[in-house]
């Protein structure tokens, strides 16, 4: 049943209120939408379009006819404002929407391109003018440029006719070498492991090689074998070399760049000689200096520079201490300068003769002859006399507080007992010398008395003198000699 009256049923007045009805409820409804479209907008619009489409549809007639009406009515005065209509009442809360349907499942996707083999090296080998050449898999040879000084290449050189395979160390293998005559291999890697012989020549080995080891060719079995105890190190240092054979001369880099170390021989271009390593702190310069190496038999440290005596021994080897000219003992047997500070009871180098560096000289001057001090240890420009020993210990080269040279050539003062033509050991008061012409050496020997003279024999002097009894002496005499 249908809640709206039939249009032809209703008189023109009834049309128009109705149609004033209608546009009062779409006003109302937009004010309604207005205040509530936070809340419920979508149900209100939605009724709204349902009403309003409604409506169009049924009074579209209606409204031709209303046009035709109301363009034939003169105009009438404007009505009073109505009053606004009450708030309606908020709408319910919708309820949520069902789920929708769920998406078909997407395409399985292209499956991709495989990707391309990796390159590897295939081939090292040095080229015919001592460049490195390196190929790879895919046929490619780079250049790496000259890798080795033409005079070492060519000693270092040697035909591989091997191919080698990797072992545990890092799996990488060579090829066969049988065409690479001449060409230099180098293999590296604790682990590394010979591979099957191939070809003439053949390379054969331990299991495990050695790292850094050289090959050589064997006589007996006709092969190229490495050899464990000979290695050339990367930075081209050689050991294990127990003889270099039969040379006729080695030369020497004489400007060169090195510091001392113990074993190691090299130029000195200062001494202009070889200089040998002794210890981390000094160096001998063959021929030129002499060290001894001794113990130091003090209780305290003996300083370098400091002069030395042999004093005795422990062990197999000499004891030295610190020498004095105060007596015959702490200098006779003046050894020379310490090269290096000696602790008690250790041993260290002792220098008998050349140059020694690194002294403080600063009281002296260059040229200045030093000999041993008389307090124990100590160095003099000023020449000792009785009763101290004299004993020579070198010149002085260059005179500095820290860098002082000092040219060490002992030489110990002779004394009457120590000429080689007197014999005069363990003289008494008042003994001369008298030569003895059957052996042709001066003597120690008494003046011997005679008939009325006596002789006494002092400390320094000796006293002769008449005792009388004689054919007319008359008296006593005496001399004195002194």
């Amino acid at each position: 049943m249908s809640l709206l009256p039939n249009l032809n049923e209703m008189t023109d007045e009834e049309k128009l209120a109705a149609l004033a009805s209608i546009q009062q409820s779409i006003r109302e409804s937009k004010d309604l939408q207005k205040q509530k479209i936070a809340k419920n907008v979508d149900l209100v619009v939605q009724a709204l379009k349902k009403v309003e489409s409604d409506i169009r549809g049924r009074f579209d007639s209606v409204g031709t006819k209303l046009e035709q009406r109301i363009a034939n009515i003169k105009d009438g005065q404007d009505g009073i404002d109505g009053r606004d209509g009450k708030d309606g009442e908020p709408g319910k809360a919708g309820k949520d929407g069902k789920d929708g349907r769920p998406g078909r499942d997407g395409k399985d996707g292209v499956n991709g391109v495989d990707g391309q083999d990796g390159v590897s090296v295939t081939n090292v080998f040095l080229d015919f003018d001592n460049s490195l050449v390196i190929e790879l898999s895919n046929g490619r040879q780079i250049n790496a440029g000259e890798v080795l000084p033409p005079d070492i290449a060519d000693r270092l050189k040697i035909i591989i006719n091997q191919g080698a395979s990797g072992g545990g160390g890092g799996g990488a293998s060579l090829p066969d070498q049988s065409g690479n005559a001449g060409k230099f291999l180098t293999t590296d890697g604790s682990n590394a492991s010979w591979g099957t012989p191939a070809g003439s020549g053949d390379v054969v080995g331990p299991s495990s090689a050695t790292d850094n080891a050289i090959a050589r060719f064997d006589t007996t079995t006709g092969k190229l074998i490495q050899n464990s105890t000979v290695t050339v190190s990367d930075a081209g240092d050689i050991s294990g070399v127990s003889s270099l054979g039969v040379a006729n001369y080695i030369d020497f880099d004489i400007t060169p760049t090195v510091s001392n170390a113990e074993g190691r021989l090299y130029w000195d271009s200062t001494q202009k000689t070889l200089s040998v390593g002794l210890t981390t702190s000094v160096a001998a310069d063959i021929g030129q200096t002499l060290y001894a190496y001794a113990t130091n038999d003090e209780a305290v440290t003996i300083n370098k520079g400091q002069p030395v005596y042999m004093f005795s021994a422990a062990g197999d080897r000499m004891t030295v201490k610190l020498a004095s000219n105060s007596g015959d003992a702490t200098s006779a047997k003046t050894l020379g300068v310490c090269a290096e500070n000696i602790a008690a009871g250790q041993a260290g180098m002792i220098l008998c003769q050349g140059v020694q560096d690194g002294l403080n000289l600063a009281a002296f001057s260059p040229g200045d002859t030093l000999y041993v001090g008389a307090t124990a240890g100590t160095l003099t420009n000023i020449k000792p006399y009785a009763p101290n020993h004299l004993v020579y210990i070198g010149v002085v080269e260059r005179a500095n507080a820290g860098n002082g040279r000092l040219y060490v050539r002992v030489q110990n003062g002779y004394e009457l007992d120590e000429l080689h033509n007197v014999s005069a050991q363990n003289p008494t008061n008042g003994q001369v010398l008298i030569y003895n012409e059957s052996t042709s050496l001066w003597a120690k020997n008494t003046i011997t008395a005679g008939t009325g003279i006596s002789v006494t024999n002092g400390a320094g002097s000796i006293t002769i003198a008449s005792t009388g009894g004689g054919s007319g002496d008359g008296g006593a005499y005496a001399w004195f000699l002194s």
